[in-house]
């Protein structure tokens, strides 16, 4: 697989400018990053349009570790035993950044990608959040419009700093989605925050009608909105005709580029599995 030149020169780059934090080809043509003495990878899951399940809309990207035995590390874990704020910031950015190299050797049409942010490092930096990762996409020649950066529950029961977050992501020219566990979460949003991604489980939304009024409640909060349910329903037809994305086991399950997994289509026949997008490597 031939590797994109840019990709090609800040992969080079890295190498020379953090020894300790070396990124890699491995066999199989991804693109790997050491962390201490572990190893660190991406996979992703696609993100459809409830009507229409042939093609993603998105990816959204995950990081999965393994130490030198082979052993793998929980996404959880590998952050929370982080001592300080530096540490969680840098590796927090280099998960980023492994994701979207990966992501450029494969190219993907013009499917967006989201990433996810550590609550950690949303606390450690204190103003123009999205400008350090912004250098990295503009470096691989990557637009900025494609990427969307996705926030952490905690963040919406914080709307003063939620509010702040979101427009220095947009000074950068970054979308951004935001994760809710209540239909209450996205009342208590102004109309100014203009969300353009909500994702929530669908065990937090009702059925029937029920569901229609969730959704219209979720809908209202901003003119713009996309939602994004991802707990798994079983017929995508029985969605509302609205701005409806779909993400979850039964369309698609996390894995690498190079996997056959995420070059089919999903069969909806099979009983659908749920799965609820984490902060940091679901």
């Amino acid at each position: 697989m031939k590797v994109p030149s840019k990709t090609r020169l800040f992969l080079d780059g890295l190498k020379t400018n953090n020894s300790n934090r070396p990124l890699f080809l491995n066999e199989d043509g991804e693109i790997n990053a050491k962390w201490q003495n572990l190893i660190l990878s991406s996979v992703f899951q696609p993100i459809y349009h409830s009507r229409d399940i042939s093609t993603p809309y998105a990816y959204e990207a995950f990081v999965r570790c393994i130490d030198l035995y082979g052993n793998q590390i929980k996404p959880g874990d590998l952050f929370s035993k982080l001592a300080d704020n530096d540490e969680i910031i840098s590796l927090d950015r280099l998960c980023r950044t492994i994701h979207l190299l990966n992501f450029t050797l494969y190219g993907v049409d013009d499917a967006l990608l989201f990433l996810n942010v550590h609550e950690g490092l949303i606390s450690a930096v204190d103003d123009n959040h999205g400008s350090s990762f912004r250098k990295v996409v503009d470096a691989l020649g990557f637009s900025p419009n494609r990427i969307v950066i996705e926030l952490p529950i905690s963040l919406v029961k914080d709307t003063k700093r939620l509010h702040f977050v979101l427009q220095n992501y947009r000074l950068n020219s970054l979308e951004v989605a935001i994760n809710i566990d209540s239909i209450e979460d996205i009342q208590g949003l102004s109309e100014r925050a203009n969300i353009h991604y909500i994702k929530i489980a669908r065990s937090f939304l009702g059925t029937g009608s029920d569901l229609e009024k969730d959704l219209d409640l979720i809908a209202q909060s901003s003119n713009q909105a996309n939602i994004i349910i991802t707990k798994n329903v079983d017929k995508a037809s029985l969605l509302p005709d609205q701005k409806i994305f779909l993400q979850g086991n039964a369309y698609g399950e996390s894995a690498a580029f190079t996997k056959e997994t995420l070059a089919t289509s999903p069969q909806l026949s099979s009983p659908p599995q749920e799965r609820i997008c984490l902060h940091i490597g679901g």
